[in-house]
């Protein structure tokens, strides 16, 4: 036993060298982003680059109060508890131990617990009181496999939360940019309702006295109606979109049901930042919190590897037994007599019909599903990139246009207007010409919120706010 116990610092320097040695996976990267260049800049808090401190009310808000972060945040505690669990694996537990025993022993003598005992032909009491040791030598790396790969499910817990934190706010940004959005809708489409009235008006007037015939009524009228009838149905579009950010946000359902969300800029005066990426190809690896998660999945799945690997082997187990006991209990505190043991067990696979190598088919199989899961998350990472970047400039150019197109349409209201007070014009001129206007006002509103939503998207591809490196330790709590 003593030989035994010499050795074990040797037998303890063996730990975790059944797992395999972690290699990231090869992938061939971009060195640079087609057509643009990257721009350093801090984008910590990307959603003021956008200039409403509404905004920036609303995603405080939904930091602290929404339901996917708070689900996220309960993930996390599990894996925190289950690697505290883990690690408590490997080391020695302490434990009290007692019993007390009442009865007769004949005349004579007995060993126990390492002592020798005389017992008197007389009913008596036999109690112990002490403490026991168990400690599992981890030879193979069993424990100290299991508690890695806990620890990486922690980190990855951790990137878990910082994705979602990225994705509920993407959402907000977006959420809030469409209600303000459909503000401006209903408002022009209002506007447009009494303007279709008035031209029904004017051209049922003229009908009337014969300036015009049945056919000029039948199209007002038609506009007019399908104005009207499309006036509910953006209301209506508001009033879910209202609901879906209170939700969002984490609001209560009082307040869900009886409160407004509030408003900030109108959409035409929020700043839009440039349509550019903050980082290269080359850290975009570093930078999504989603890609880091799927990694740390994989690491603890090559971990889980070499623990399936540790069923091969036998387990040894250490156990130490000390305390006092006595024959009579009235003397039993009195500690007069002390004994100690220090055992050791083995127990070795013979034969399990194929269950351990079921269990190593079983991790590396799981493994080579996260590669694939992982290989899976770079790809996408890099296609919503390139995908945020095209719909950017092309979201520009759009705005552009429409901002051109409903300038155009504003100075020809603006003539027509001034023809009207000079007698060239009639009001129904006007009409049309504030019409038209109208509806370049509806486009450019569309063109914006396209542009906007674009930006978002571009933030949120390239993990914006967001580098595992600086994350790596934070809310580990291990």
């Amino acid at each position: 036993m003593r030989k035994f116990l010499y050795c074990l610092p040797l037998f303890l320097a063996g730990c975790s060298w059944l797992a395999p040695d972690y290699t990231r996976p090869a992938v061939t990267l971009p060195t640079t982003w087609k057509g643009v260049r990257a721009v350093a800049r801090d984008d910590h808090a990307w959603w003021q680059r956008y200039g409403d401190p509404v905004l920036d009310q609303l995603e405080e808000e939904a930091a602290h109060h929404n339901d996917d972060l708070a689900l996220a945040k309960s993930s996390l505690s599990q894996a925190q508890a289950q690697y505290s669990y883990a690690f408590a694996n490997q080391l020695p537990s302490l434990s009290v131990a007692g019993t007390d025993a009442y009865g007769k022993f004949a005349d004579g003598h007995v060993r126990a617990l390492g002592q020798s005992f005389r017992f008197p032909n007389k009913t008596s009491n036999f109690g112990f009181v002490g403490g026991m040791l168990n400690y599992e030598l981890d030879l193979w790396g069993k424990n100290a496999s299991l508690s890695n790969a806990a620890k990486a499910g922690v980190q990855g817990a951790v990137y878990a939360q910082d994705a979602a934190r990225l994705s509920v706010a993407a959402a907000v940004a977006k959420l809030y940019f469409s209600l303000r959005a459909l503000d401006r809708n209903v408002a022009i489409l209002k506007d447009s309702v009494r303007t279709q009235d008035e031209i029904l008006a004017l051209v049922q007037h003229q009908y009337d006295v014969g300036a015009v015939d049945a056919l000029l009524v039948q199209d007002a009228t038609e506009r007019r109606d399908a104005i009207h009838a499309a006036l509910p149905d953006m209301e209506d579009q508001r009033n879910n979109a209202e609901s879906a950010l209170a939700v969002l946000v984490g609001r209560s359902p009082q307040d869900i049901v009886q409160a407004e969300m509030p408003r900030g800029r109108d959409l035409q005066e929020l700043s839009v930042p440039e349509p550019t990426p903050s980082v290269l190809p080359s850290e975009l690896l570093e930078r999504r919190p989603d890609i880091a998660m799927h990694e740390q999945m994989l690491i603890a799945s090559n971990f889980n590897i070499g623990y399936a690997r540790a069923a091969y082997f036998p387990s040894i187990s250490l156990a130490s037994l000390a305390g006092v006991n006595n024959i009579d209990i009235d003397n039993l505190y009195r500690a007069t007599s002390r004994s100690w043991t220090l055992g050791a067990a083995m127990a070795a696979p013979v034969l399990d019909f194929g269950r351990t190598a079921s269990g190593v088919r079983l991790a590396k199989a799981n493994k080579s599903q996260q590669v694939v899961l992982y290989q899976q998350s770079i790809r996408a990472a890099f296609k919503e990139v390139r995908d945020a970047l095209l719909a950017q400039n092309t979201a520009s150019e759009r705005d552009a246009d429409n901002r051109a197109r409903d300038g155009a349409a504003q100075q020809k209201l603006h003539l027509m207007t001034l023809r009207q007070e000079q007698g060239y014009a009639s009001r129904i001129d006007v009409l049309a010409a504030q019409s038209t206007a109208q509806l370049a006002d509806l486009s450019q509103v569309q063109a914006r919120l396209q542009r906007l939503n674009a930006s978002v998207d571009l933030y949120r591809a390239t993990g914006g706010g967001f580098t595992t490196m600086a994350t790596k330790e934070k809310d580990l709590n291990i």
